[in-house]
């Protein structure tokens, strides 16, 4: 794992880690991603994990799988490589590299509630400005290699930041921040095949 503290702009900090899961970790968690293809469809939800809205209106154009619903139960859990490998999120070198870049990561230390989405984006999918309403994010892009998409690339608003999509790069951040993330472009042969960007998103909150 690469650990790189984002404090250029003091008010919005956050943390990037490249490389953060291991090559059997990502092997693993393909196998998992591949077989939820049938699984995405365009999120319509609102409530809850669901996507933001501005004047009732989604904000967000993306197909996307709740975790949650497909493992309900705690001992269900083991089942999700996805879900088994995200341990790794709170591992102490993670909430160490978390606090030295913000004081919200003394907070990260007392969530002790998440929750796990995937996000897909295809041609022309992007996701409006908007926060999330929890305590923490955290997103950890996968897409194949190599890469066959432009965009995708997520936009701190408050701080004019633009963060590169990376495979396997973790961004951690408080939830509160104004993020989006920009428009999806794939040549025609590339479309709906699973070739686009992946987002394993978890939300933390007390």
């Amino acid at each position: 794992m690469k650990f790189i503290s984002c404090t250029k702009n003091k008010a919005f900090p956050f943390l990037l880690v490249d490389n953060f899961y291991t090559s059997t970790e990502q092997d693993l968690i393909w196998k998992e991603l591949e077989s939820y293809q049938h699984l995405f469809k365009v999120d319509t939800k609102t409530n809850g994990q669901g996507v933001a809205t501005k004047d009732d209106k989604p904000l967000a154009n993306l197909k996307r799988i709740y975790l949650e619903e497909l493992y309900p139960f705690p001992d269900d859990r083991q089942h999700s490589n996805i879900l088994t490998a995200y341990r790794k999120i709170i591992s102490k070198e993670v909430i160490e590299n978390y606090k030295k870049t913000t004081p919200a990561g003394k907070q990260f230390e007392i969530t002790g509630s998440d929750c796990t989405l995937i996000n897909y984006y295809d041609d022309s999918h992007n996701y409006g400005e908007h926060f999330d309403s929890f305590m923490h994010t955290v997103f950890v892009w996968f897409y194949k290699e190599p890469k066959r998409f432009k965009g995708g690339n997520l936009i701190f608003s408050e701080s004019n930041e633009t963060v590169e999509c990376i495979h396997n790069r973790m961004l951690m951040f408080p939830s509160y921040y104004l993020h989006e993330v920009t428009e999806i472009q794939m040549e025609e042969e590339y479309k709906n095949k699973g070739l686009g960007r992946y987002c394993i998103t978890h939300f933390y909150s007390k």
